[in-house]
């Protein structure tokens, strides 16, 4: 026999199956269960510093002699009529003639022509042409011209040792992007060296050395194996409420399998109450400018509890994608990378107490920018930009799902959604930084479950579980105050709001916006191989339709292993 609790539950939901089954929709389903599992997937290992590059000795490896004084040391000052350039080729004659301008008409000496000559190795050295070198040749000075020689630092040989297990295939096309005869650019450079060491299962040092011919560096680029298997075990209580709240995951990467700079992936999942998951994805870089192209699978199994055991409710999400992601720019404080995918989900739900099924496939078309940018601003800053703009088509398993959704939900069919969020980390002053982040979502239409927008969880608002105020459209900031003592450790303060759009298009008599905000503090220690998150937050200031109507601290807790 049924408590009494779930009697009423069960009474309930039958007057609403023979009243169009509105409340069903607040029963937690497999596209709502999905998105807000993958909406707290443990965070990656921490990055890798950037890679090392040794400079020559020297101050632009295989330099010109020092200047001589020979003939220009016979004239004590001057009457400069003009400058002639040498060698110079990235930038033009007019352009570093006009550095010069304020010299032509002055007397100067042999010190005040090498600071002309100083200006144009400033110019060159600004712009990250680090080993480019002007000076004073011998020269016999006619008619006040003046000649100033340009070394602009070029790459002689570029030579790769590869001893990784990554082909020599995948490194050679980022190392073409720096040619031999080009003038050695600081952020060139950098960015070839993050490429190669983006490489899966590859740690790239380059070293610059004087070459065979003077005024030309050689580029060496010492390739060694990175870690063969990389992954990591995860512990939390960051799941759903109807579904499980404490979570056991682990995850690995296997590095260059094939040797091609290819990466295999794999997370399994698995919550107190039965729901399961796991995720598998293969992606490999192709082509002259590395784009990784990428296919994934998922599968992700429950079964509801608490409140709603008493319908005998379970169901599966399958999600299978395949992707093109570019890094359009990749550099030590600036970023860009652009990502085209396709997802195809297939969504099942079974109400065993009703005898009931229902299916439905989402086939979506993504495509996104991700950006990151470190500023001096204010003491020096990180920020975090993301773009996303889908299309999606939402079809039903059969024609009663399809009339209810044509007189109720008006959700099935070609839908719209934008993203976008943004963040930033602001230095204050020593160990004191603020984190400041929004998310927000737009939409054309009502949506399915799986593509809602969700308040709650430990990553929105956090005095709330996920899922927790989800809507077709809405927005989410979160302001934090971060206070770091010693190296790992971290302790925060931090305010949560958002508010949501339920449904695009209102259906229901329910309150159709729902707002949500709470304040809370945190503590975390990391490392290379461990991370533990523990923060309480309590709510504050609820909207019209909230998630949770007591004062009841929530607790988060993770714990990650990486190895």
């Amino acid at each position: 026999m049924l408590p009494i609790p779930h009697l009423a539950i069960v009474a309930a939901l039958s007057a609403a199956w023979l009243c169009g089954r509105p409340a069903l929709a607040q029963i937690p389903d497999a596209g709502r269960s999905l998105r807000d599992l993958e909406s707290t997937i443990p965070a990656p290992p921490p990055a890798a510093p950037a890679p090392a590059l040794k400079l020559p000795g020297g101050p632009a490896g295989a330099m010109p002699a020092p200047d001589s004084d020979t003939e220009s040391g016979k004239v004590t000052t001057l009457l400069v009529q003009a400058f002639q350039l040498e060698g110079n080729h990235v930038y033009d004659n007019a352009t570093l003639q006009a550095l010069l301008v304020d010299v032509i008409g002055t007397h100067q000496g042999l010190e005040g022509l090498r600071a002309a000559a100083t200006r144009l190795s400033q110019h060159y050295h600004a712009h990250g042409y680090l080993l480019a070198r002007a000076y004073l040749p011998p020269q016999q000075i006619d008619g006040g011209v003046v000649r100033i020689r340009v070394m602009e630092g070029l790459y002689g040989q570029v030579i790769l040792n590869n001893a990784s297990r990554t082909r020599d295939g995948a490194l050679s096309p980022i190392l073409d992007a720096l040619p031999p005869g080009t003038a050695v650019q600081g952020a060139d450079l950098d960015s070839a060296l993050l490429r190669l060491n983006d490489l899966p299962g590859v740690v790239a040092i380059g070293t610059l050395r004087a070459g065979a011919v003077t005024g030309e560096t050689d580029l060496i680029v010492n390739a060694q194996p990175g870690p063969w298997i990389a992954g990591s075990i995860d512990a939390d209580n960051y799941g759903g409420a109807y579904t499980g709240e404490y979570r056991l995951s682990a995850a690995a990467s296997i590095n260059s399998p094939l040797g091609l700079g290819d990466q295999f992936d794999v997370r399994l999942l698995s919550s107190d109450r039965r729901q399961r998951y796991y995720h598998l994805d293969f992606q490999v870089p192709v082509g002259p400018w590395s784009t990784r192209i990428g296919a994934g699978a998922s599968n992700m199994r429950y079964e509801l509890g608490r409140e709603f055991a008493a319908l005998e409710a379970h169901g599966q999400a399958q999600n299978t994608n395949a992707y093109l992601r570019q890094t359009l720019l990749r550099g030590r404080d600036a970023n860009v990378q652009a990502t085209l995918q396709y997802e195809h989900k297939r969504l099942r739900d079974n109400y065993d107490y009703f005898n009931l099924s229902r299916a439905q496939r989402i086939g979506l078309w993504t495509a996104a920018v991700n950006a990151s940018l470190n500023d001096t601003l204010g003491g020096g800053a990180s920020n975090g930009l993301s773009l996303a703009v889908s299309r999606g088509n939402l079809r039903f398993g059969d024609d009663a799902q399809r009339r209810e959704d044509r007189f109720v939900k008006h959700a099935g069919g070609g839908f719209g959604v934008f993203n976008l969020g943004m963040s930033r980390l602001q230095r204050i002053s020593g160990p004191v930084q603020f984190f400041a982040r929004m998310r927000s979502q737009w939409s054309s239409k009502n949506l399915d479950s799986s593509e809602k927008f969700s308040l709650g969880g430990p990553y929105g608002v956090r005095a709330y579980a996920p899922g927790a105020a989800s809507g077709d459209q809405g927005w989410q900031a979160t302001g934090e105050l971060r206070y770091l003592p010693l190296p790992g450790l971290q302790f925060s303060a931090f305010v949560d709001t958002g508010s949501v759009q339920v449904n695009k298009r209102a259906w229901t008599a329910e309150p159709n916006r729902q707002s949500l905000s709470a304040f809370g503090v945190g503590v975390a220690h990391g490392g290379a191989q461990h991370l533990v998150n523990v923060s309480a937050a309590w709510p504050w200031r609820q909207g019209s339709g909230a998630a949770k109507t007591d004062r009841q601290p929530q607790f988060w807790v993770q714990a990650t292993r990486y190895f």
